[in-house]
């Protein structure tokens, strides 16, 4: 939505943008409570009696830790995401940079079904207690980079190293890459 312009203006309540930053924030402000509760009732396991066998802390510390980790690197990556914003008037450089980078984006497909799979598929077992399906893998990260090179060779050039697209399209890369390491632990 960036990178197209399809948001529309972010200063404006109603425009698809905004919304979506809205409710950005308050699914992040949720996943950080229900994370806070998690970490107490892990707390509260060195206390517990252990009838029928001790509770595996360390493992649901690890998972717990996982979680906060992909939480952090989605948030870093809408973070980075906002320098995708271009204005021609102001500096017609970077617009140009970024203009072009923003074309060649949509030209390639960007969903990842994997990824939204497989989070649908490790709720669905948390909530119903059901082990996950034999053999999942983990979605692999996604490699934007490869093909943008293949449609334009030059524009992840080093020369272009000091636009704010691309610092942040860097950081993007290696937190998607993050993202999916992360999701492959949360798995086994």
């Amino acid at each position: 939505m960036r990178l197209d312009g399809s948001g529309g203006n972010p200063q404006d309540k109603t425009s698809p943008e905004r919304r979506l930053d809205k409710a950005r924030a308050q699914v992040f402000t949720k996943e950080l409570a229900l994370l806070a509760g998690l970490r107490q009732h892990s707390a509260f396991t060195k206390w517990e009696p252990t009838l029928g066998g001790k509770f595996p802390r360390q493992k649901y510390d690890t998972i717990i830790q996982e979680v906060q980790n992909i939480l952090n690197y989605m948030a870093l990556i809408s973070y980075a995401s906002s320098i995708l914003q271009y204005d021609d008037e102001n500096d017609p450089e970077q617009a140009s940079w970024l203009k072009t980078f923003s074309q060649l984006v949509r030209s390639v497909d960007l969903t990842s079904h994997e990824l939204t799979s497989t989070l649908s598929l490790l709720s669905a077992a948390v909530t119903n207690g059901n082990p996950l399906p034999p053999y999942l893998q983990a979605p692999e990260p996604y490699k934007l980079s490869a093909k943008l090179e293949a449609i334009d060779a030059d524009i992840l050039n080093i020369s272009h190293i000091a636009e704010p697209g691309y610092a942040a399209f860097a950081v993007m890369q290696i937190a998607s890459s993050l993202i999916s390491d992360d999701m492959g632990k949360l798995i086994q």
